[in-house]
């Protein structure tokens, strides 16, 4: 009987390696190319194998070498933060991105305990300026900075 001495690693080793499995078999019809002349395929297929042999790597050496065991799952920050992604999405066109980033970022933030309100506040309003630094005027994308269209 084999034993998994190290269950965090060995379950992260066999959800990488599903996902990169499925990720490889989806993109089977994509050309692949060569390392000279890549094709559409070459990098995600690529990708995918790797993430299969780390999968493969780190669920084998559970079953060698010790390790902690899987903790109980905390529900309030996974559902903060999918949250968070779902307000991203209905918001971006609505308010645009700077308000957007601010409303994110705070509801984000609620997912620690350790959370304090200046410092949220200080952090949403530096990343809202950086975001749109970066994305509007360095990268040129075209994205309202603010809009309501509420």
């Amino acid at each position: 009987m084999v034993r998994v001495k190290n269950p965090q690693d060995f379950w992260a080793g066999l959800l990488f390696l599903v996902v990169g499995l499925l990720a490889a078999y989806f993109g089977r019809n994509y050309v692949f190319g060569a390392a000279t002349k890549m094709g559409p395929g070459y990098l995600p297929t690529v990708l995918s194998w790797m993430l299969a042999g780390l999968g493969a790597f780190l669920a084998l050496r559970a079953l060698l070498e010790s390790g902690p065991g899987i903790e109980r799952s905390l529900y309030r920050p996974q559902l903060l933060i999918v949250a968070a992604i779902v307000v991203f999405a209905l918001l971006i066109e609505r308010l645009g991105l700077a308000p957007t980033v601010i409303v994110v970022t705070v509801i984000a933030a609620l997912a620690s305990r350790e959370m304090r309100w200046i410092e949220t506040l200080i952090l949403s309003a530096g990343l809202a300026i950086l975001c749109v630094l970066l994305f509007v005027k360095v990268l040129g994308q075209p994205l309202s900075i603010y809009t309501w269209g509420f």
